[in-house]
């Protein structure tokens, strides 16, 4: 005969305030009950999702940009944070990656990107906003109109 222990939200929320950054896992299998269990009390007390490791969480794309990348002189910008296996600069924010560059012309611009984005300046890596160009702005400079 199997026993089902009653496990309250209370009894939850001391285990993860009780120690800093543990999982959903080490609380669950503590106490006995679901992983899931544990995210939602976890939400409920607004606590932030616990990410495996020591990755930062950002509240927002424009938070995680910001921290990963610096400014240089004239008014270029340097990634200092996570790349792809093959360089090029991701930004994780919650459960998405995008590439740097189109977080960074998003930010500037107020808008999606319309095609791949190249860059006006000719310092390799530059990932400010002001600096990436999309299809439609490609277009409007052969065009010669000033954008």
């Amino acid at each position: 005969m199997t026993t089902t222990v009653e496990v309250s939200d209370e009894q939850i929320s001391r285990v993860l305030l009780a120690k800093e950054d543990v999982s959903n896992r080490a609380v669950a299998q503590r106490l006995g009950i679901s992983d899931r269990r544990v995210d939602e009390v976890r939400k409920r007390i607004g606590l932030p999702s616990y990410v495996r490791g020591r990755r930062a969480v950002y509240r927002s794309w424009k938070e995680a940009f910001t921290a990963q990348s610096e400014p240089v002189e004239g008014g270029h910008r340097r990634w200092t944070g996570t790349r792809e296996k093959g360089g090029t600069p991701v930004v994780r924010h919650r459960t998405s990656i995008q590439t740097a560059y189109r977080v960074a012309f998003r930010l500037h611009h107020g808008r999606e990107p319309d095609g791949y984005l190249s860059r006006s300046c000719e310092i390799p890596g530059c990932v400010a906003g002001e600096h990436q160009l999309d299809r439609v702005m490609r277009e409007a400079r052969m065009a010669g109109e000033a954008e």
